[in-house]
Order: structure tokens, then C-alpha cells, then sequence
């Protein structure tokens, strides 16, 4: 461990990682201090000029904001032990004491195993269950300390947080130490751009090979997603395998998007905002033509002499004028989005303007698909609130939950399907949060869903924590879900 703002206290379980594999189809494509006031930064306000100063990371959510104290850790659960294989053949019982066997013919109506004993499939899982879910009650474990995280990501087969630094750093998290991975200072790259709602924003592992994807601002202002190979024992990034994936210019300094998620087909998801200051000034975001205020769907991994593939089912791959990386439109700022990883749906929390803030869900079909070819309606709508009379989007998938900025609420920050979590009572429930205010909220998912004639059912809300500068809810590598605040604190929610 180095000696600067982390303080490590011993508190993240650990246990056995999964690693799933994926096909996929490609389609070639042409070709200093850190400070954050990230949510708001995702900018809830009416132009780029409501963002606090970028010195001052806590400088929306007021005094609430400051740096948490070292946290102390009550516990953790532990991890049982799991069955072990000694490698010992099998014996025949009857080849030993050199027993007679008879054959006996089973009658045609039997109710005969189709495979081996230990072969058969596993049971598919529920992917629903009956509402409404008890209600969970939630206290906050503290974890450890870190400068300025906005995010965290798990690697498969590894139990430690990958946690986020804004500044440029990613740092590796058990109940042992905090280890230092990677800093963006070391990749010889196209220069570096933090502060406000720029700087390291994302990150996510491949789930086949041993290699990550950040996304960062370059020294222009620009989105860079990038690809580094890691050790597979220590999970170090090796800074010369730095190669750049895909660039997106960026006409103003926020709403820049950042999150970075593979989705249940094994491929990989880039948000992004629309290009910022204020309204959507350029209309980019209902804009097929633009890559911004759009979710992104491609196979990172190069095809050809190309840097990425472009999956062949890809909504616009085909429309004459629309760029084919494009899976969902009509986003102002989906800074963190993610999917269900038991039923594939698509949670995202779109950052509002000055008034409405929302979440929006796109259902699966047989897990896979969520979110293809839908648009969510900015700018043409705010929330569930009419807003750019000049652009019309009338088929728009409208949100699921929205809220307005009374009582100190100024921007949403996305969550996460509880679903393998150690607190029970938590699975089932979506839990997000506001950056200024610091709410957390847990939504109830067998409440309400998402149909083509707009939402159905009545949103279920619990409030369940406070977390001041709320950057993102995420879920570990266990199942459990930890709140990400840019004052520091990294914590996990647990039964109170």
C-alpha cells in the first residue's frame, strides 16, 4: 500500500469467482489535484455553468460532502467452504467383491433419467418472483477510503473492487490491502483531461480474455475507450499493451457519459452523453448520425485491421445515415447504467435538466436484446416532461421511476438489480441514489415494469441510506451491491 487519502480497513468478502463465455457476430466499421462534481456533473442544471468548481468535489451536495472518516469494519460474512475433488477414480462396488448383477427391463411407461447422475442440467432460475418483496432495512458498512472513486468493477475469477480514481488511478480492493493497478500517467496516450466531469469515468473487464477497457478524457476534451492486457495473477495492467478502441469527440466539457458494461451477449456497451452545455444544443441525442447522447454496442476486440467489430444485429447497422455502433438513443447523460444479471434487463438513470431526473428500464426478451433500437426521448422529453418543442419523438420508451430536484435532489446516479447478495431481503430490489441529496433509494422491481405502451404498475420506493456525493451503486463480486461516493467513502449495504 502507498501512503495518500486510501485508508484500508479490512472488510470485502471473498470467496470463489465465475467466469461465463459468449458468442458473438462482428460487422466491419470504417473507421494534477483531482475534483469532481460529477452528478452534478452529469448536470442537472441549464448549462455547463451550474457545475460547482471543480476544487471543491462536494461543492453541490453542500456540507454534507466532506470526507468521510476512516472507516471501521463490524464484520463480514464469510465464505463456505466449497467441496473439493480429490481426484480419486470412482470405484464399481460389484467389479470389487465380484457380485452377479441382473438386467432388469424397465417398463415402457418409466420415468427413466435422460443423462448420467451429476450430469444433468442445472435448473433454469426464476426470473420473477411474487411482489411485493419485504421491505429491506439497511445499514451501511464502511470498506476503505479512496481520491475521488466514480465507480467500481469486478473482474471474473477475482474477489477483490476494481475501484475507479477520477484522478486517473485504478486500485484493487480486498480485506488485505489496496493495491495500486494501474495510472493513466503511464500509458503513452493521447494526453489527459480531469476535473468537473472529466477524467478516468470507466471500466470493465472482459469477460473471455485477460483484458480491460477504460474510458477517460484525452488531453482534448475527447472520449477515449481504450484496451489494456492485465496479469491474470495479480490483475496489473500492462501500460505498454495500451491500445485505443474507439475516440468520440466531445463539443463541450460535461456530459460526457463514461460507464463501461458487458452485457449478457458478451459484448461491449460505451455510454455517452450529448456532448453537453445545456438543452442539447445541438440535438445530437435523437440524432442517428451522432454517436452522442447513446448507449454503444460493439465487439472491442479488433476485426481486421479495424480497432472493433460492429455486431451485425445491431439496430442501425443497415439505415442508411445512422452510425452502426449505435444501440439506444435519446440519452442526455446515462452515467451509470447496468444490467440484471439474472433476468438481462437494461437499468439506466439518465441524468435531467434542472427539473426531472429518471430512470429508465428496457426489458430483455429470453435475456438478451434490452434496449435494442429503443430511444428514451431526450431532448424532446425530460423525465416524463415535454421539453425541445423543436425535436419530436412520440414513440419514445418512457421512464419507470422520475423525480424532481425538490428537497435537494439534483442528479441521478444509477444502480443495480440486488440478486446474489448476502442480504437477502436486499435481492430483487433496484437500488440508485441522487448526488446532491445523497438519497439512496431501493425500487421494488416486481412493482412496475416497462411495456411499449409505457410504464406498468406503481413504482415501489423505499428510501434506505444516505450516501452524500452518491457517484454510483454497483454490485461486487460476490453479489453485493456498495455505494461509491467522489468524498471518498466506499461502502456496502448490509442488514441493519
Amino acid at each position: 500500500m502507498r501512503s495518500d487519502p486510501r485508508t484500508h480497513v479490512p472488510s470485502l468478502p471473498r470467496g470463489a469467482g465465475r467466469r461465463r463465455r459468449t458468442t458473438r457476430r462482428r460487422r466491419p466499421l470504417s473507421g494534477g489535484a483531482v475534483a469532481l462534481a460529477l452528478a452534478v456533473a452529469a448536470c442537472g442544471g441549464s448549462d455547463g455553468a451550474a457545475e460547482p468548481a471543480a476544487s471543491d468535489p462536494g461543492a453541490a451536495a453542500g456540507d454534507a460532502a466532506t470526507t468521510a472518516d476512516p472507516p471501521v469494519d463490524d464484520g463480514t460474512p464469510t465464505t463456505a467452504d466449497l467441496p473439493v475433488d480429490d481426484g480419486a477414480p470412482a470405484t464399481d462396488p460389484g467389479a470389487a467383491s465380484g457380485a452377479s448383477t441382473t438386467t432388469i427391463t424397465p417398463s415402457a411407461g418409466a420415468d427413466l433419467p435422460s443423462a448420467a447422475p451429476g450430469s444433468e442440467p442445472e435448473p433454469a432460475p426464476v426470473t420473477t418472483v411474487a411482489g411485493p418483496l419485504p421491505e429491506p432495512d439497511v445499514r451501511l458498512v464502511d470498506v476503505a477510503t479512496f481520491a475521488a472513486p466514480v465507480e467500481i468493477a469486478t473482474r471474473p475469477s477475482d474477489t477483490r473492487l476494481y475501484v475507479v480514481e477520477q484522478g486517473g488511478s485504478i486500485v484493487a480492493a480486498d480485506d488485505e490491502s489496496n493495491q495500486v493497478v494501474f495510472e493513466i500517467g503511464s500509458v503513452d496516450g493521447p494526453g489527459f483531461t480531469t476535473g468537473g466531469e472529466r477524467g478516468l469515468l470507466g471500466l470493465a473487464f472482459h469477460p473471455d480474455e485477460d483484458l480491460a477497457y477504460i474510458d477517460f478524457t484525452d488531453g482534448d476534451g475527447d472520449t477515449v475507450v481504450a484496451e489494456l492486457a492485465i496479469d491474470p495473477g495479480s490483475g496489473r495492467f500492462d501500460p505498454a499493451s495500451y491500445r485505443e478502441v474507439l475516440t468520440v469527440d466531445q463539443p463541450y466539457s460535461n456530459h460526457n457519459g463514461g460507464e463501461l458494461a458487458f452485457g449478457p451477449d458478451g459484448l461491449l456497451y460505451v455510454g455517452l452523453g450529448d456532448g453537453g452545455d445545456g438543452g442539447d444544443p445541438d440535438r445530437v441525442a435523437l440524432d442517428l448520425s451522432s454517436q452522442l447522447g447513446k448507449i454503444l454496442r460493439i465487439d472491442p476486440l479488433p476485426d481486421g485491421d479495424r480497432p472493433f467489430g460492429v455486431p451485425d444485429d445491431n439496430p442501425h447497422v443497415d439505415d442508411e445515415g445512422a452510425d452502426p455502433t449505435i444501440w439506444s438513443s435519446g440519452l442526455r447523460n446515462p452515467w451509470r447504467f447496468s444490467f440484471d444479471s439474472l433476468t438481462g434487463d437494461l437499468w439506466i438513470g439518465d441524468v435531467g435538466q434542472g427539473q426531472v431526473e429518471e430512470i429508465d428500464l428496457a426489458p430483455a426478451t429470453d435475456g438478451a436484446g434490452a434496449g435494442r433500437g429503443l430511444s428514451f426521448g431526450w431532448s424532446a422529453f425530460e423525465g416524463d416532461q415535454p421539453f425541445n418543442d423543436d425535436v419530436d419523438d412520440p414513440d419514445h420508451t418512457r421512464p419507470v421511476v422520475t423525480y424532481t430536484h425538490e428537497g435537494g435532489n439534483c442528479s441521478v446516479s444509477g444502480g443495480v438489480v440486488a440478486r446474489e447478495s448476502s442480504f437477502e431481503q436486499l435481492n430483487g430490489w433496484y437500488v440508485f441514489g441522487d448526488f446532491c441529496s445523497g438519497t439512496v433509494w431501493a425500487l421494488d422491481t416486481t412493482s412496475v415494469t416497462s411495456t411499449p405502451d409505457g410504464p406498468s404498475g406503481e413504482p415501489r420506493l423505499v428510501e434506505v441510506a444516505n450516501v452524500p456525493a452518491l457517484a454510483a451503486v454497483v454490485e461486487g463480486p460476490l453479489g453485493d451491491v456498495y455505494t461509491v461516493s467522489t468524498s471518498g467513502a466506499v461502502q456496502r449495504l448490509a442488514p441493519a
